[in-house]
């Protein structure tokens, strides 16, 4: 059951990112190790502005959109029981498989972000940037996207912006 003194007591000492971070800490599956990305991204702080740990949501369908990813999340929080390492059954905590990492658009941090994806193991890692590419069968999605990533950083003074990309990293 939720503790709703706890709860406040974590939502005023924690920012939205240090709560993600907790999450991305208690995830290890396969080849991706959360403490060796969050060490990493720490180390770093200059390379990245956020990042969301989660499954995919968009995915092109028949419908536009799904949300298996969602429902498969919803439903390993329901279920979710602490278990002793020793047990036979384990339950996912949070059965996040890709991360999002918003950086600036510039070409020797989306290298270095790039380099991280190898040294992480990643077994995809995409860059979404301010240009549509070419032969993208849902345009308008793309559109959208660039638009929002062109001057989507806002800088320190007023009417300051810097384009930005949008790096994924996903591990099977």
């Amino acid at each position: 059951m939720l503790d709703v003194e706890k709860i406040e007591a974590i939502a005023q000492a924690n920012t939205p990112q240090e709560l993600m971070t907790a999450l991305v800490w208690q995830r290890r599956f396969n080849e991706f190790d959360g403490p060796e990305v969050i060490t990493d991204l720490a180390q770093q702080p200059h390379l990245w502005k956020s990042f969301l740990f989660i499954k995919p949501i968009y995915a092109p369908d028949r419908d536009g959109f799904s949300l298996n990813g969602v429902l498969e999340t919803l439903l390993a929080m329901a279920n979710y029981r602490p278990m002793p390492e020793t047990s036979l059954m384990h339950f996912v905590p949070y059965p996040a498989d890709t991360l999002y990492l918003l950086a600036e658009n510039r070409d020797v941090t989306v290298a270095q972000l790039m380099d991280l994806g190898k040294k992480w193991r990643a077994d995809v890692v995409d860059v979404y940037g301010g240009t549509i590419p070419e032969g993208e069968e849902d345009w308008e999605f793309r559109e959208y996207f660039a638009m929002r990533l062109k001057g989507g950083l806002r800088g320190k003074t007023f009417g300051d912006k810097t384009d930005a990309v949008l790096i994924c990293y996903w591990w099977d």
